[in-house]
């Protein structure tokens, strides 16, 4: 059972830290790159065209969110875009922070909308990294922490019983000899029973 402990945590360590490592750098990292990127993008005029607090019922709590969209042209084509910050697309309990962006973005405004030159459809109003557009990165990097903890954790005791099985692990032969008071013999590494004193081959037998 001891020993299929360190088995468990070895599984469990690999699937968090395969996990963590793909949550990081195949969804989180690149979304983080792409909104730090976002800052170089060029701009064109835009127009606010909705902008609207929203109610949602979450397990019987009031979650709140915005819902709000503007159009822009690029090279004589028009786009619509729904994207304020990257990471905007999530619901809280405060109604505080939307109620600020929508206040912020009235119908009607006209923005500078930053749009990526590879993919014009791609904007964004507010540019750049932040913590709620980092929150995939975060988790990952922390799903791969706690498994490579229990990773190490697992890998510590299973290097012990293997230096024990290589080393031998049973006790030496000092240690047999000490406990059944015997000497061991050339033959084969046989034991002795316990060693008699030496009568001078008197073999302690009295014949009257």
């Amino acid at each position: 059972m001891q020993t299929q402990r360190p088995v468990l945590g070895l599984v469990l360590g690999l699937i968090l830290a395969a996990g963590g490592w793909l949550v990081a750098f195949s969804v989180g990292k690149p979304i983080r790159d792409r909104a730090a990127a976002s800052t170089a993008w060029p701009t064109s005029d835009g127009r606010i065209t909705r902008s609207e607090l929203e109610r949602f019922r979450d397990e019987g709590r009031t979650m709140y969110s915005a819902d709000v969209a503007y159009d822009y042209a690029v090279a004589g084509k028009t786009f619509s875009g729904g994207r304020v910050w990257f990471g905007d697309d999530f619901r809280s309990s405060s109604i505080s922070t939307w109620r600020r962006l929508v206040d912020r973005y009235p119908v009607g405004m006209v923005v500078k909308v930053h749009y990526d030159p590879a993919e014009p459809g791609e904007s964004v109003l507010e540019p750049g990294a932040t913590w709620s557009g980092s929150v995939i990165y975060l988790i990952g990097l922390g799903m791969l922490a706690i498994g490579g903890l229990i990773l190490l954790s697992a890998i510590l005791p299973l290097a012990v019983v293997v230096a024990a099985m290589l080393s031998g692990g049973g006790r030496g032969a000092e240690d047999l000899k000490d406990e059944f008071g015997g000497q061991r013999s050339g033959f084969g590494g046989q034991w002795d029973g316990p060693s008699r004193p030496d009568t001078g081959g008197d073999d302690g037998i009295t014949i009257r």
